[in-house]
């Protein structure tokens, strides 16, 4: 007997995926046909307020409000949000995407992705983050922009076409100088986090730029920049040791490239391009020299 939640028009078959705070399952909306991805905010969770605060108010809004004028191609739709009376749960019901995750498709799939396809596939990431980075929702008091903060390959989808989603905003944080996220914790994956992140210093749009390099990296090569069981072993990494050489993991990538990435991971943010744009272009122009399209 599992413990899956009771819906009235929604027919839940499975559990995909299971977090601290949520899960979320496949199911059917019963009006349309149509699978749905619906989310559930987990018993203990709700009796955080914070967080059931921003579940209701915060994450739910900014789905609506990120495909306002039109649908994001890139950031996953809003169905429905519905709250049972009974118990209280929360459930955000959101398009199914049909595909499979960055993380799968490089550790069970390929191994690492060669230059001429990871890059346009990861200028459709940077572009999405850019989008975040630059939104203005006065009434949910985003005035300068949203910080992702949890990116990494399993927060990209790939769908059949080609195209990415980037998933999981729900602790997505104000621009406010401030590496605590929406729901007023540190949350986000050691892994993929600058010093300046998992120190709760200031953030600021070079946070998720220092993310995109260790994605860009773990793309080109198969494997993350930096690696340890402990979690206070890899933060003494991610705060000093270098940048790995690319080229050992793959031959063909050459200096300019792996100065690129080298730039967007480094340990200061005032060493790291500044924007999402900035290092767009840079990528660009890489590109360009390489015919790459």
């Amino acid at each position: 007997m599992n413990d899956f939640p009771k819906l009235p028009l929604y027919h839940i078959d499975h559990l995909i995926a299971e977090g601290g705070t949520a899960r979320v399952f496949w199911g059917i909306d019963l009006r349309s046909g149509f699978p749905v991805a619906i989310k559930e905010l987990k018993v203990k969770a709700t009796k955080n307020q914070i967080i059931k605060d921003n579940f209701r108010n915060f994450e739910t809004q900014l789905y609506l409000y990120l495909h306002y004028p039109k649908p994001h191609p890139n950031i996953p739709q809003l169905k429905d949000f519905i709250e049972d009376p009974n118990t209280g749960q929360l459930y955000l019901v959101m398009e199914f995407i049909q595909g499979r995750d960055l993380e799968n498709y490089i550790y069970n799939e390929v191994g690492l992705i060669p230059e001429n396809k990871a890059l346009p596939m990861f200028l459709e990431i940077l572009d999405t983050v850019a989008y975040l980075h630059n939104c203005k929702i006065p009434s949910l008091g985003i005035n300068n922009g949203l910080l992702h903060l949890d990116i990494k390959p399993n927060n990209v989808m790939l769908l059949p076409d080609g195209r990415i989603k980037l998933i999981d905003l729900g602790i997505a944080s104000r621009m406010t100088n401030s590496c605590v996220t929406s729901t007023g914790t540190g949350f986000g994956t050691f892994a993929y986090m600058p010093p300046e992140q998992f120190e709760k210093r200031n953030c600021g749009k070079y946070t998720d730029v220092f993310a995109l390099g260790i994605l860009l990296f773990e793309m080109l090569t198969g494997t993350l920049p930096f690696m340890s069981d402990s979690k206070e072993v890899l933060r003494n990494m991610i705060k000093f040791a270098p940048v790995p050489i690319m080229k050992k993991y793959y031959p063909m990538i050459g200096e300019e490239l792996q100065y690129i990435v080298e730039r967007a991971m480094a340990k200061e943010p005032e060493h790291r391009y500044q924007s999402c744009e900035e290092f767009g272009m840079c990528i660009r122009d890489y590109m360009k020299k390489k015919k790459i399209r």
